[in-house]
């Protein structure tokens, strides 16, 4: 059981094919830390889910923290809307299925492609083609994915998004590592489909030579994905919860636009909260809280 292998870089070039093409194959898998998703996927790979989510966390030796996680408790028993910054572009979405799909078993989270190979939590994904570093957005290449996502909602289930589309940049102009523009499709979903939104903000990053690559192309960065998710081992990344917004606050703003500005400051604006739960502590936590939430 693997995500990705040899046989699918020889359908993606002529390159890969034939014997010394999967020797180079191997070669590529093996420097791009492909090898060690598959073998990490190998180990949980009878899981679903959230409980692969947790699985594949244990095996990374990665164990978030949780800040404000008595917010949880403003959490709808219907449908509502989650929004996150992207700072990870992999592991931050590992993270919230792992936490949100937790709480609830029917959160899906939109996600791109690459990350949807992730077969053992497709059941809480919804996947997009991702649009790199270039202006289009979701409205026009992923209208079934659109169509899925307000189905789930109207059918009264949770939905998250990275409203970026791609991982953080690191930005000269302010020497700070931020989204780039979060998609408009994302925001005029989100102002139609009138549920609660719940901000989440990951505090970390990723390698200042993940950063360095970006300067030079995104899709020389985007090779580095994977070697991000295993430099955490031992790494405790730090999230916070923010406060629920209301459909009728979402009404004070009169635009998409100028809702898309308020939703990505208030993730931004979240303070670093004083204390975190350790992600071990959290189902317990959650019993405290009750079920209903």
């Amino acid at each position: 059981m693997k995500v990705f292998d040899e046989s699918d870089l020889g359908r993606m070039s002529p390159f890969f094919r034939g014997e010394r093409g999967k020797k180079r194959g191997r070669f590529v898998l093996k420097l791009l830390a492909i090898d060690k998703v598959n073998q990490v996927y190998r180990n949980s790979g009878d899981l679903r889910g959230p409980k692969f989510a947790g699985s594949l966390l244990e095996d990374l030796g990665v164990r978030y923290v949780v800040g404000n996680a008595e917010r949880l408790r403003q959490v709808p028993d219907g449908a509502f809307i989650t929004v996150s910054n992207h700072p990870y572009g992999g592991l931050d979405g590992i993270i919230l299925i792992d936490l949100m799909a937790g709480l609830r078993a029917d959160y899906r989270l939109m996600v791109n492609k690459i990350i949807s190979l992730v077969k053992t939590m497709q059941e809480n994904f919804i996947s997009v083609v991702p649009t790199g570093n270039r202006k289009e957005d979701i409205r026009g290449t992923n209208l079934h994915a659109v169509r899925e996502t307000i189905a789930h909602l109207k059918e009264g289930h949770p939905v998250g998004f990275f409203p970026s589309g791609a991982v953080s940049d690191f930005r000269l102009r302010d020497m700070k590592i931020r989204d780039r523009n979060w998609q408009s499709g994302i925001i005029h979903l989100i102002k139609h489909a009138r549920v609660p939104v719940l901000p989440i903000r990951f505090f970390d990053v990723n390698s200042a030579f993940f950063y360095l690559l970006g300067l030079i192309s995104w899709r020389i960065r985007s090779l580095r994905l994977p070697s991000e998710v295993f430099n955490k081992r031992g790494a405790a990344p730090r999230i916070a919860i923010g406060n629920i917004i209301s459909v009728s606050e979402q009404d004070k703003f009169g635009s998409p636009e100028l809702l898309g500005r308020f939703l990505r400051e208030t993730v931004y604006s979240m303070p670093l909260p004083g204390s975190f739960i350790p992600r071990e502590k959290l189902s317990t936590t959650w019993r405290t809280l009750g079920t209903s939430l």
